[in-house]
């Protein structure tokens, strides 16, 4: 998805934590600086501390976001219903 956003939309800025997470510490930081997140639900999201922190960070901060369904169990893929 970055990639395509990237190519469609030139100039955009998109960041992807697992390319450009440098501080775990700074996830807050990356969020409150974004316009919208974009979140890729699989089985782990919710059960990881940083995701929640990340959800924290949107909600609290009243961000815009889109959530995505990776609905692969291969990938870690999870049912609507899960």
């Amino acid at each position: 998805i970055k990639r395509q956003l990237q190519l469609h939309l030139p100039g955009i800025k998109v960041f992807l934590d697992v390319d450009d997470l440098r501080d775990i510490g700074a996830l807050e930081e990356h969020v409150e600086e974004s316009m919208a997140v974009v979140v890729f639900l699989s089985r782990g999201y919710f059960a990881s501390r940083n995701c929640l922190r990340e959800v924290e960070a949107i909600t609290s901060q009243r961000k815009p976001v889109i959530l995505v369904l990776e609905a692969d169990e291969a990938k870690g893929g999870l049912t609507i219903e899960q």
